[in-house]
């Protein structure tokens, strides 16, 4: 989840933004758990918009993994990760190749782009469970 205060909203942009929508200057994520950064493409009328999209959590990202948008594609899906789980001395930011999960445990491993990979909630991977259940799955370009 992302907070933010009434003092950070952007006032007189009404113009463009969408019915619903609301700007902010800054936004905060209270907790230590992972989240990501989707940069998304749309394409219309002849033109290309990029989009940086912030998905909060793991359940917020499989939600929109499954609703899917039509007309858009996801050009990169970057986690955002506490030292905790990335064994950094502060947060990362990594190119995803793939968010899989354990089925009989409900475990989630994040394989980054350099090879390394993540567990979640738990960073020490369990070895005898499967990561059969593909969350995400970059695509090869």
């Amino acid at each position: 989840m992302f907070v933010s205060d009434s003092k950070a909203e952007v006032k007189g942009l009404a113009a463009l933004l969408e019915p619903g929508q609301r700007g902010w200057h800054v936004m905060l994520k209270p907790q230590m758990s992972p989240w990501f950064h989707a940069t998304l493409i749309q394409c219309g009328e002849g033109f290309e918009t990029r989009t940086v999209v912030f998905i909060g959590s793991l359940s917020a990202f499989t939600s929109w993994v499954e609703m899917g948008v039509e007309g858009t594609l996801l050009e990169s899906l970057q986690l955002v990760s506490p030292a905790w789980l990335s064994g950094n001395e502060d947060w990362a930011m990594d190119l995803l190749v793939e968010v899989a999960q354990s089925e009989q445990e409900g475990r989630v491993r994040f394989l980054l782009q350099d090879g390394r990979a993540f567990y979640y909630p738990d960073p020490i991977p369990k070895s005898q469970y499967d990561y059969a259940k593909v969350i995400y799955r970059a695509v090869s370009s």
